[in-house]
């Protein structure tokens, strides 16, 4: 499991916003969100629920952060 991409996760959590993470990472958006759906990927689960006003941590994502 890629340390970076659980990084770039908690840092979306914590935003709530793929857009300011990303800002606040130094990285893309659309590079941010490929890093997030190929965690989610590997984990076999949705990690966020993506909404017109941002993301939503899915139970999954709720769990991995607790972790």
């Amino acid at each position: 499991m890629n340390l970076n991409y659980l990084r770039s996760f908690v840092r979306v959590a914590e935003t709530g916003s793929l857009t300011g993470a990303a800002d606040l990472l130094g990285v893309s958006q659309p590079a941010l969100s490929r890093q997030i759906r190929l965690l989610e990927e590997e984990m076999g689960v949705g990690l966020l629920r993506r909404t017109g006003r941002g993301v939503v941590l899915t139970p999954s994502g709720e769990q991995l952060c607790d972790s």
